[in-house]
């Protein structure tokens, strides 16, 4: 079934509605979505997985997909195991029963010989899944030559870039920039748009913004349109949900298939940093003939937090790295889930013993995204990855994960 209407994207799925299948339903069905995306893989590994390999994504699913909301699934890649990503692919999208499926391509497949990843990675996903997939990158890919956009599309069905209007409020003259450039690439497929529905440090996405992005999409005669993300709009943007919901967009219901035969539960590897479809910085695009400027590199420096943060990672004092977090929060570290700030500070302490002394945190890459901030890090002869979920300068969730 040809994808249509209004959607969203979640990301930490138990931050949307406390992860309640029902309430996740009664909140679509409220807004009038068609459909919802949900994070099933990173990399080569499962999300949506617990530490016990209990799949708390399914019952979300199952719930939407009953109810005649279409679920796809979307998967962050690298390139770097490109086969083992298209197993994880496959097996989380049959395991769930999804209805589509949304490769999430970005700066990691910038680099030189990705074109043959892709080609790897597409060639296995398209023999083992039969229903529609949808290539989700930068908007314009004009700026991103490197990214082997003609590989992707081959294999695809539908083009749904990530149109980011971050720093500006013309979120109608970016989509129609970003889907002038799409329809010129080889193998161009149908157009599906991503809106923002988040914030970052003094810019966030409007109401306006969200009925320009929605009147121009229906304008251009796009059949379906989304934002990211649910769980950051729902908590820290309730005007721009509203926005979205009050739109008109009716769209048929998916037809009701029978659920997934049950599946050998899966256990996760350790949780990486989950890169998120990636915002990138414009420079506010002219009116009508709409002519963008370069967007910023994707690497920018740390905020205030971030940099404190770094600062104490760097004393090697566990006490001094767990007075970031609150006194309940929620730290992943491998296959194990603890809660409290003490359970921080010990887990910290482990850490640091298990460092040569003097040992310094190098920061190699970071974004930021609303409450969301990624962290890869190099310390001595080991390296990691730290995603943080921060709300009123407190860490409120973690996912540490190191080599």
């Amino acid at each position: 079934m040809t994808l249509q209407g209004k959607g969203f994207f979640t990301f930490i799925l138990p931050e949307c509605e406390k992860g309640a299948p029902a309430a996740i339903l009664a909140a679509a069905q409220a807004a009038g979505l068609s459909h919802v995306l949900v994070k099933i893989a990173d990399g080569p590994r499962p999300f949506g997985v617990d530490s016990s390999g209990s799949d708390f994504t399914a019952p979300v699913v199952q719930a939407l997909r009953a109810a005649g909301i279409a679920v796809w699934g979307w998967h962050y890649v690298y390139g770097n195991d490109p086969a083992g990503e298209a197993a994880v692919a496959i097996q989380r999208a049959q395991a769930l029963g999804l209805d589509g499926y949304v490769v999430d391509a970005e700066q990691e497949y910038k680099l030189p010989g990705r074109d043959k990843a892709a080609r790897k990675f597409m060639t296995a996903v398209r023999a083992g899944l039969d229903i529609p997939v949808a290539l989700s990158s930068y908007r314009f890919p004009d700026y991103h030559p490197e990214l082997p956009w003609a590989v992707f599309l081959e294999f695809c069905d539908y083009h749904m870039p990530q149109v980011y209007w971050e720093q500006a409020h013309n979120a109608g003259n970016q989509l129609r920039e970003s889907k002038r450039q799409c329809d010129a690439l080889p193998h161009a497929k149908p157009y599906l748009a991503t809106g923002a529905a988040y914030g970052t440090p003094g810019w966030a996405a409007t109401p306006a913004d969200i009925a320009d992005f929605l009147n121009t999409a229906k304008m251009l005669g796009i059949p379906a349109a989304n934002f990211f993300s649910w769980d950051y709009c729902r908590a820290h943007l309730p005007a721009v949900w509203k926005a979205a919901a009050d739109f008109a967009w009716p769209a048929p219901l998916q037809p009701v298939a029978p659920a997934p035969a049950p599946v050998t539960p899966v256990t996760p590897a350790p949780a990486p940093v989950t890169p998120t479809p990636a915002p990138v910085t414009p420079t506010p695009a002219p009116v009508t003939p709409v002519t963008p400027a370069p967007e910023t590199p994707s690497v920018p420096q740390p905020d205030a937090f971030t940099v404190q943060f770094l600062a104490a990672l760097n004393s090697l004092q566990s006490g001094g790295v767990a007075a970031f977090y609150r006194a309940d929060a929620v730290h992943v570290r491998g296959g194990s889930v603890a809660r409290g700030a003490a359970s921080v500070q010990a887990d910290y302490a482990a850490f640091f013993a298990s460092l040569p002394a003097g040992t310094q945190f190098r920061l190699l890459h970071f974004e930021s995204r609303g409450d969301a901030r990624y962290l890869a890090w190099q310390a001595g002869t080991r390296s990691g990855q730290l995603s943080l979920i921060v709300q009123d300068d407190q860490i409120v969730m973690d996912y540490l994960f190191f080599e």
